[in-house]
């Protein structure tokens, strides 16, 4: 994904946080979806192989499914992704052509493509905004050595998804 694509996904990331008033650190994504005007779904038996899906489900709602054998940080990470696919592919408030276009399309968490890596990049970016995130950093740096874990904590993502954005933002090696 090239620097332009990146820039792109973080600003409108950033428009949804403010247009929702989406607060910083995300505790629960499910009141923030319902604003939007969509539904989670926790489903038991999900297909192993992908941890969520979205599908357009009325003309102004959207049903985003997950599995229940997340932990919290990873559930608002799969679902904040899943938003990604909405306003990056789906058109949801963006493009009303593109939007009317997806009736029976479902998007899946799953696999390594340039679609998949945007969604990842929404939310991440919508889970810890660039300069929220660079601030967290500074505040834990210690010596100039960083306690991801507590980046992480402070971020209420995963160890992984705090390293992973701090490797996109060029911050970490």
């Amino acid at each position: 994904m090239n620097y332009e694509t990146k820039e792109y996904i973080n600003k409108v990331a950033d428009c949804v946080r403010e247009v929702y008033e989406i607060p910083f650190p995300v505790d629960d994504m499910a009141p923030i979806v319902k604003k939007i005007g969509g539904n989670i779904d926790i489903r038991h038996n999900f297909d192993p192989s992908y941890d969520g899906t979205i599908k357009k489900d009325g003309d102004d709602s959207f049903c985003i499914a997950i599995s229940s054998s997340q932990n919290d940080q990873r559930k608002n990470f799969t679902i904040a992704h899943e938003l990604g696919h909405l306003f990056l592919h789906m058109g949801y408030g963006i493009s009303e052509e593109v939007w009317k276009e997806q009736n029976e399309k479902e998007y899946r968490r799953f696999g390594k493509s340039e679609q998949e890596y945007q969604a990842n990049e929404f939310a991440a970016a919508l889970l810890m905004p660039r300069e929220i995130y660079l601030k967290k950093v500074d505040e834990i740096a210690l010596n100039g050595t960083v306690d991801m874990e507590k980046v992480a904590h402070a971020c209420n993502v995963s160890l992984s998804a705090a390293i992973n954005r701090g490797r996109f933002l060029g911050i970490l090696s």
